[in-house]
């Protein structure tokens, strides 16, 4: 079988193909007949252009029993084709077009959703990890590690890379809370990790709890985290990013660091 003239990365004037396997070959028994059922692939093609990566929807696309479709080959013939690698493709939005436009067959459309689901929650998941589980996380992770460097008032030509700060890492995330209260996350400077609730109108004065975990003690908090949400945080900026996706809420992270089993102190100043 003819195949595609595969290139290790795009140029122009080149086409652009995603692929995706929706299923494999597979057997269905049920009590009375078994149903064989052929492996399917879904492609989604762009054409030759001029400007890098394709950020709209594809010229064609096609359902086929094989990874590449033999007339694709035939009409795309020698020309150089980029494939798409997974994190390049916007899965949910072309597969939306399979729920859409195709005619798939009734044992073929379920997989179609389910992979489509998947695919939607692979997506949410990876914003989560860029951008963060809300607003304040998402302008502090910029300021911190796009408009900082950007706005360095070293002169860049008179620099080298050794001489400029490193981005400082994001290290503190904002919980939702209670009325007049404000309550983060955050690492200090010497590693250790406060939960902070802070009380604008307590009893007519401000009044902030501090509950802090040792920088010593902090290990347990990773493993609490993959325990109890599967994640593998390894950076101080991932458990926080962690904390803010499965416990957005003040009364939720304290609960998780309660029930963490991990020691903390607790302080109170009550003239904050």
């Amino acid at each position: 079988m003819a195949k595609l003239n595969n290139i290790d990365s795009w140029r122009p004037g080149c086409w652009c193909i995603a692929q995706l396997q929706l299923c494999q070959q597979h057997i269905v028994e049920t009590p009375t007949e078994i149903f064989r059922y052929p492996a399917q692939w879904a492609w989604f093609a762009w054409r030759p252009a001029g400007t890098s990566l394709p950020f709209r929807l594809p010229d064609g696309w096609g359902l086929a029993l094989e990874e590449t479709d033999a007339a694709l080959i035939d009409e795309i013939g020698t020309a150089p084709v980029y494939l798409l690698d997974e994190d390049e493709a916007d899965w949910p939005a072309l597969m939306d077009i399979l729920l859409v436009s195709s005619d798939a067959a009734p044992w073929l459309r379920p997989i179609i959703e389910e992979l489509h689901r998947v695919k939607r929650q692979a997506l949410k998941q990876r914003y989560i990890a860029l951008y963060g589980a809300s607003e304040s996380i998402a302008f502090e992770r910029f300021m911190q590690m796009t408009v900082a460097p950007a706005t360095d008032s070293d002169d860049a030509v008179n620099s080298s890379t050794s001489d400029r700060t490193p981005p400082v890492e994001f290290c503190s995330i904002t919980l939702t809370s209670y009325p007049r209260c404000t309550a983060t996350v955050k690492f200090e400077n010497d590693g250790g990790l406060v939960f902070d609730l802070y009380d604008r109108d307590c009893l007519g004065s401000d009044r902030a709890d501090m509950y802090r975990v040792a920088p010593e003690a902090l290990p347990g908090l990773y493993v609490a985290m993959t325990q109890t949400t599967g994640d593998i945080p390894g950076t101080p900026a991932e458990l926080l990013a962690s904390i803010g996706r499965h416990y957005p809420a003040w009364h939720a992270a304290f609960s998780w660091l309660k029930n963490s089993g991990v020691p903390f102190t607790h302080e109170v100043d009550p003239w904050a």
